[in-house]
């Protein structure tokens, strides 16, 4: 008997044993770098982060083709000028002014676009006017001719429940939308081999799962290997794919960190839900700026552009108040003003409190620091609160010395002179100093016929701006 037929069982418990050992491996990932170990360990060696390992079962592997190498093509490389030549008209608008703001010049075709943002934030909501916005009648230039229409991957609502938001963001025919109800990423592929899209739009990454991996949908392989399947479709099919991602209560991005390192452009929508306005930031940009913010205003018909977010801001603000201060501030390469409102009372318990809104606590504690050092303010004995209106999110230095003239005009009960604005960064030595896109500003201050503008090269010191008043 030939010997590999000489035990039938054990041959067959064999394979049986090699299969499930194959089916079971398991490997470690991090999700912060998204870097594979073969065993556990409470920090992860290559990025430092400490609890982030976790056990991941094995991803699935792109398959090698007849000459062992994987991914492997016979095309020939290329120089830039011939592969900027075959690129004609890569980018084309959506339609939308503050979302080209963000982009740079709009949408790229290949690219893969995340956008992420707090739970009932808007994105649904915006990626469906893009949708909207996006109509056959203006198809972007390319090779092969228009596009048919946009393909949304409905993977957490029901069809039903896109198509009413359409009915009730747009009147108009809206049928070059082809809604999509799965949660499996072949059939997504699938759609995308046999339609001539415009745009995808995958709402969401975590709730997508391939059958190639044997965990279930939003785990962090699950994550990386369908995301890397979309990318590797988008990149074929030159069409452009923006997916939808969940945040942790962090406010960071869920999933693995290397998403974020694998995508060609990563916004945030950010706000305040209790009120109605909503800035769509860039973080990452292949394709243009990162330093640019669209602004948004939440009405029931949808996200509307602000063209004059200063505007937007003010209205309804009480003038010649104590308390209230207006600040010079950028977001992106755009000046806004904000009005910034301090209350500075009596404490009524040992510690007094520091309490901010819209601004960072401990940005708020250096400041009271410095007018209690530098100017002789009594604060040790007060609670101090300082809010930005508007649900306004304010990170950049430039708002410092709004904050604490708004500080000073609580406690002198005084107002500040009406048409008066200002902008820069306090320092520990109680100098007022030099902010980003400070001759911008000045204009921008000057154009809206403010007369006391307090800045640093108006006033370099605080006791100056004391003084002067």
């Amino acid at each position: 008997m030939c010997p590999v037929f000489r035990d039938p069982r054990q041959s067959r418990d064999n394979l049986q044993c090699k299969m499930y050992s194959v089916k079971s491996s398991v490997v470690f990932m991090c999700n912060s770098c998204g870097n594979e170990f073969p065993k556990w360990s409470g920090q992860c060696t290559v990025c430092k982060e400490w609890n982030t390992i976790v056990e991941v079962t094995s991803f699935a592997r792109p398959k090698k083709n007849s000459s062992g190498l994987v991914g492997a093509h016979h095309d020939a490389p290329i120089t830039p000028s011939e592969a900027t030549k075959s690129q004609n008209s890569t980018t084309f608008s959506t339609n939308i002014g503050e979302f080209d703001r963000v982009l740079g010049h709009g949408l790229t075709r290949g690219g893969v676009y995340l956008i992420a943002g707090q739970p009932g934030i808007g994105k649904s909501t915006l990626l469906t006017q893009l949708a909207i916005a996006l109509t056959p009648s203006s198809p972007p230039p390319s090779e092969g001719g228009g596009k048919v229409g946009v393909l949304y991957v409905c993977s957490e609502e029901n069809p039903s429940q896109v198509a009413s938001r359409i009915q009730r963001l747009s009147p108009d025919n809206t049928d070059h939308i082809r809604l999509l109800n799965t949660s499996s990423l072949e059939v997504i592929l699938s759609q995308l081999s046999l339609l001539n899209c415009q745009l995808c739009i995958v709402d969401s990454i975590q709730s997508i799962a391939t059958d190639q991996n044997a965990t279930t949908a939003g785990s962090p392989s699950q994550i990386r290997d369908c995301a890397n399947y979309l990318i590797r479709t988008a990149k074929e099919t030159n069409i452009p794919m923006i997916i939808v991602g969940h945040v942790t209560k962090d406010g960071d991005i869920a999933g693995p960190k290397m998403l974020e390192h694998m995508v060609d452009v990563v916004l945030q929508l950010e706000g305040d839900r209790q009120h109605e306005l909503r800035l769509l930031r860039g973080i990452k940009n292949r394709f243009g700026p990162t330093d640019e913010t669209g602004i948004f205003k939440m009405t029931g018909d949808g996200l509307m552009q602000v063209k004059d977010p200063s505007q937007f801001l003010l209205e309804g603000r009480l003038t010649k108040t104590p308390g209230s201060a207006l600040g010079l501030i950028m977001e992106g390469s755009r000046p806004m003003t904000a009005e910034i409102q301090a209350l500075v009372v009596d404490s009524a318990i040992p510690i007094p409190r520091r309490i901010a809104k819209g601004i960072n606590a401990n940005r708020l504690q250096l400041i009271c620091a410095i007018l209690t050092k530098h100017l002789k303010l009594s604060l040790g004995t007060k609670d101090v609160f300082v809010n930005v209106t508007g649900g306004l999110n304010i990170n950049e230095p430039g708002v410092d010395l709004a904050i604490a003239l708004a500080i000073i005009s609580s406690v002198k009960n005084k107002a500040l002179p009406e048409n008066s604005i200002c902008f820069g960064e306090l320092g520990l030595l109680g100098e007022i100093r030099n902010v980003s896109f400070q001759d911008k500003r000045l204009k921008e201050a000057k154009a809206l016929g403010y007369k006391h503008i307090y800045s640093p090269s108006t006033h370099p010191h605080l006791k100056g701006i004391v003084s002067s008043r």
